[in-house]
């Protein structure tokens, strides 16, 4: 979409409820939309339903996934995402939609108060025969940290984020299809300057395999049983 601007919400608390905004229809003429995506990563839920204004828009949205696209009118929109068949939660999303925006809500486990931040997107859309991904860091009670990423066209690790902060999104880094893998090690400096070889290793990801055109979002969470679990959301 020519002209379109995108955000991305990282969404610290697992459950959304509703609080229903008055006025016009939810998805609204052509003209005067955005659209709002959701990254299934609750390590505690295995189906979500996510509602706009009250309205389920998608069912049984599977951990580890991503929605489509799901279209919203302009102006003050509440969107909740509840267990499917479950209790709703206090927590609640709402966005101020402007028209030809898009959003992306990451959804996962927390004890915090529900506290939305809007990160730049790089585009998530890879170029013709090529594949992307980036890194969420959800992990709240994770120490200091570096990630690294192996992509298929290049044998050996490469930088990704240093340090990575708390509720950051890397952006996403393009390679061809085949396989990615994500290393998170203890934030290590020489000088203030990334080392070459990282730090205690905390965690890897993956082999990730993409094929042509697609993309994944890695989300790093807390592991209930402690350090750091991640959660593959394949995008397309």
């Amino acid at each position: 979409m020519r002209g379109a601007t995108r955000t991305h919400l990282l969404i610290a608390g697992a459950l959304l409820t509703v609080v229903a905004c008055g006025g016009d229809d939810a998805t609204g003429p052509v003209s005067s939309r955005g659209s709002v995506r959701v990254i299934q990563a609750s390590l505690g839920t295995a189906l979500l339903d996510v509602l706009v204004d009250g309205g389920v828009v998608v069912s049984g949205l599977g951990a580890g996934t991503v929605s489509q696209p799901i279209p919203v009118a302009t102006g003050a929109r509440t969107i909740e995402v509840r267990p499917t068949g479950g209790a709703r939660s206090p927590a609640l999303l709402q966005l101020a939609v402007e028209a030809d925006s898009q959003y992306t809500a990451v959804v996962i486990d927390s004890s915090s108060v529900l506290n939305p931040i809007a990160v730049s997107d790089t585009g998530g859309i890879p170029a013709v025969g090529m594949t992307k991904l980036q890194v969420a860091h959800l992990a709240r009670l994770a120490a200091p940290i570096d990630v690294y990423r192996r992509q298929p066209d290049f044998d050996g690790l490469l930088t990704l984020a240093f340090p990575f902060e708390y509720r950051a999104l890397s952006g996403y880094v393009q390679s061809t299809p085949g396989d990615w893998q994500v290393l998170v090690a203890t934030e290590s400096r020489v000088g203030g300057v990334p080392p070459d070889v990282p730090g205690d290793t905390l965690l890897i990801v993956g082999p990730v395999t993409l094929e042509a055109d697609q993309a994944v979002t890695v989300v790093l969470v807390d592991d209930p049983e402690g350090g750091i679990e991640a959660v593959v959301a394949r995008e397309r």
